[in-house]
């Protein structure tokens, strides 16, 4: 555990160096902002869940029966999450400009201290990894639209819009409670 630490303490070190990771108490300011702009993400999440399931909604925003944005909700979840994670560090005062460096203070900081569990990074770190395929995949077929079309949507399904959406609640709601 102690070697763990001090791995994850160089870490940010490093990140703190090649600035990438900013500490500075002006920073404590942020916290509430990104507090709010996190579950606005997943409200904004839920609700592109919601016009991706029921035809009612989207017969009202005259869309598609069979419209459907299961990699929005995936992706506007993680943003939902990485928003909140930074919510926890501006608590540290920290400020990140690099997804990495934020799941690293993140363990470094609170998985320690049983605040947060590993398993709650994990799903960060899930999500995270999902919503960069997609992102991926995305500026790779930018200039093949009918590729795009047919070949980026099979790769997500309702069921990993739904576990994106849960797990985005869970760990906002697990930051909130650290923040209190």
């Amino acid at each position: 555990m102690k070697d763990r630490n001090e791995i994850l303490k160089r870490k940010i070190e490093g990140y703190l160096k090649k600035e990438q990771l900013f500490k500075n108490d002006e920073h404590k300011k942020l916290e509430k902002s990104f507090l709010t702009k996190s579950r606005k993400n997943f409200t904004v999440a839920n609700l592109l869940f919601n016009i991706s399931e029921k035809e009612d909604i989207r017969k009202l925003l005259n869309l598609a029966s069979d419209f459907e944005m299961y990699d929005c909700v995936i992706i506007v979840s993680y943003y939902a999450m990485y928003t909140s994670s930074l919510a926890a560090l501006a608590k540290l005062g920290y400020k990140s400009k690099s997804h990495a460096a934020t799941i690293v203070v993140l363990k470094y900081n609170f998985v320690k201290d049983k605040k947060l569990e590993i398993k709650d990074i994990h799903k960060l770190m899930k999500a995270y990894n999902l919503s960069e395929q997609l992102i991926t995949k995305l500026i790779q077929t930018k200039t093949k639209r009918e590729t795009a079309q047919y070949d980026a949507t099979p790769l997500i399904t309702r069921e990993m819009a739904k576990t994106s959406l849960d797990d985005a609640d869970e760990f906002i709601t697990k930051i909130e409670e650290i923040l209190g």
